[in-house]
């Protein structure tokens, strides 16, 4: 009992210090358990394939609560190593200290698990609410079950039992005397290894190499060039903070007329002697920075662009089409929806098209043909719509008149420069490459291209030369596409099940604008609903980071500030030298880590590509507003953390 009386007391009187730990713990039970809740209720079953971003957002966010935990938990640890040394001078060995701090950890776990459950099914329905008119899809229905209670109980559980074995092995690991001490322990000056300070350089260097180059790439190969950047960007922050950083600031110690200025004294001083315990902090707040901007910033370009993709795929709101050759599409189309609702041709945006797949790469001329057609790889393979100029011009497309063996192209984003395109033996002379087409299949295409034939003769001798390697080659055979506009009393009447037109082999296959709208959004709602989740994590460690860095730094500083003062510094010298140092050290991560972003902007562009993302304007738009949205929650983050260091420093 004693000992619980002690835990408890000791809790008490360090709010202080376990107030962040704590409602940062809460905040992550919320956020992690109000995930469990949505996937695992009927409101999961509605997102369909938007709820898989939630198992992923569930596993992040189950990791990064074990990090954070463990990273807050033990600068806890070493603010109250005094404590636990006076413990032990006092008389109780490092089994009772232990057992205090196991207590302390217990009591910490059941009141988050109270409070944790209670906030955590109001949390789960605001978030409900907000999801729901972001979506704007009301079928979605919140149920709360046990089972989510259970997963997230287990996981902290978990996370907890992390914590105590830490607890246990700080104080195991620690003589009385080096407890009591700690926190009056200092830094030896670090080095600053050159060769790593370079290695920082390049690493970045050449990971920004490969976000600016990726413009040219096709968006399947930049998901290998961003694995590779995302290691090299992490690699090169740390070794940029625990090494550059350093020589920079010994640098700026041999310029005389800067370092003794008393502000720039001090603090550059310090900065020295602390960066390799800064470092990490540094780097971590920097990296999860570019975290929250990355995940918040591909999440609403995705989510803003489904209403974009739905308009250019369907420029009717019904979508009718047929796998037939030659003219039996338009018959069956008129049989089975004109002539059915007694309507004419008028407002009918109809065309024929194949797919062939085609090895694109920068030459002016390509040949296709038995070596390089069975050879192709994945990111320089188009899939090709092939269309005659009819067809091609009712879409809205100006093209100059093409004879037989002639062509014009679209392809690779309209970068494409071909003069002649060889297809098993058939030469066509390209008469125009495109910039941009309208051609509602090449927006939900991936790496897409066109080519406009003069007649369905044409058309019909490509596919005839690929009917060899059908097996091991994808095309698809002509496919008759019809738009138009339907009430729901007439698409009633032409096909009760809403799916399909028309009866035996040759049925039409109906697809709503409406529908493709409410897919899209169950995913990328989800997308959005999991990135919103997990930036407002990232964000919640950088104010972890953050608090900690502050509140341990003011009570290392206090008592050099005091003697600063003793020795004749004035206050305002004493607030201009901790505003050069607060400063510097607090708006470098967010400097560098919008430096990271800026550079993965073309990257990230390439990407978005895989989910119809075209609009550059959108892009750069959603990445301007969200480093601006950043900038001012981490500028708040800033104003409220400050005030601690200067509280604690002006005490």
């Amino acid at each position: 009992m004693f000992y619980l009386k002690l835990a408890s007391r000791n809790l008490k009187n360090s709010l202080g210090q376990y107030g962040p730990f704590m409602l940062a713990s809460l905040l992550l039970f919320s956020l992690t358990c109000s995930t469990f809740l949505i996937l695992l209720s009927p409101m999961g079953e509605g997102m369909s394939t938007g709820a898989m971003t939630l198992v992923l957002g569930a596993i992040v966010l189950s990791i990064f609560s074990l990090i954070m935990e463990r990273y807050s938990y033990k600068i806890l640890l070493k603010q109250r190593s005094r404590e636990f040394g006076l413990y032990n001078i006092l008389g109780m060995n490092k089994r009772q200290v232990g057992w205090v701090a196991t207590l302390e950890l217990g009591i910490i776990f059941l009141s988050l698990m109270v409070f944790g459950m209670i906030f955590s099914g109001v949390f789960a329905k605001f978030l409900y609410l907000i999801f729901v008119n972001i979506v704007g899809y009301d079928k979605l229905n919140l149920q709360l079950t046990v089972l989510p209670f259970i997963l997230t109980f287990i996981i902290f559980g978990f996370i907890f039992f992390i914590l105590e074995l830490t607890a246990l092995r700080y104080i195991r690991k620690s003589s009385p005397l080096n407890l009591f001490s700690k926190q009056e322990q200092g830094e030896k000056e670090p080095r600053g290894n050159m060769l790593l300070a370079g290695l920082g350089v390049l690493s970045l260097g050449y990971a920004y190499y490969l976000a600016v180059t990726s413009k040219d790439s096709s968006a399947l190969a930049v998901l290998f060039r961003f694995f590779w950047a995302v290691l090299l960007v992490i690699a090169g922050t740390y070794l940029f903070y625990i090494s550059f950083m350093t020589w920079y600031l010994k640098r700026r110690r041999k310029n005389k007329a800067y370092y003794y200025q008393p502000q720039h004294f001090v603090s550059t001083s310090q900065m020295i002697f602390r960066m390799k315990q800064n470092a990490s902090g540094l780097a971590s707040i920097t990296l999860l920075a570019v975290m929250a901007l990355v995940t918040i910033g591909t999440t609403v370009s995705l989510y803003s662009n489904t209403q974009s993709v739905a308009d250019r795929y369907y420029p009717k709101e019904i979508r009718i089409s047929y796998h037939t050759k030659g003219d039996e599409g338009p018959k069956l189309f008129k049989h089975d929806v004109l002539d059915k609702l007694g309507k004419s041709d008028d407002g009918v945006v109809d065309y024929t098209t194949s797919v062939i797949a085609i090895p694109i790469g920068k030459e002016k001329e390509i040949n296709v043909d038995t070596s390089n057609v069975l050879k192709m790889s994945a990111s320089k393979t188009s899939f090709v719509y092939l269309i005659t100029q009819d067809d091609f011009r009712k879409l809205g497309n100006d093209l100059p008149k093409l004879k037989d063996n002639q062509a014009a192209f679209y392809g690779d984003g309209g970068k494409t420069q071909l003069d002649q395109l060889t297809i098993f033996g058939n030469k066509y002379q390209i008469r125009k490459n495109f910039k941009q087409v309208h051609l509602p299949e090449t927006v939900v295409t991936y790496n897409v291209g066109v080519l406009v034939l003069a007649n369905q003769d044409q058309v019909q001798s490509i596919e005839d030369a690929y009917k060899p390697y059908l097996s091991k080659i994808t095309t698809i055979g002509q496919t008759y596409t019809a738009y138009l506009d339907l009430s729901d009393k007439e698409l009633k009447e032409i096909s009760p099940d809403g799916l399909t037109v028309g009866q035996g082999k040759q049925v039409g296959v109906i697809d709503t604008k409406q529908a493709y709208l409410s897919d899209g959004y169950k995913l990328f709602g989800g997308l959005l609903f999991t990135g919103f989740l997990l930036g407002i994590s990232f964000l919640l460690g950088v104010a972890l980071i953050v608090y900690y860095k502050q509140y341990s730094e003011g009570h290392e500083d206090k008592k050099s500030y005091k003697i600063l003062q003793e020795v004749g510094m004035s206050s305002k010298q004493v607030r201009k030298t901790i505003n050069s140092q607060v400063i510097f050290v607090f708006f470098m991560p967010l400097a560098i880590a919008t430096i990271h972003f800026l550079f993965a902007i073309p990257m990230l562009k390439q990407m978005l590509l895989l989910f119809g993302v075209t609009s550059s304007n959108l892009v750069y738009l959603v990445s301007g507003l969200t480093i601006v949205a950043i900038g001012l929650i981490y500028f708040i983050i800033y104003r409220l953390t400050s005030r601690t260091y200067y509280r604690i420093i002006e005490r």
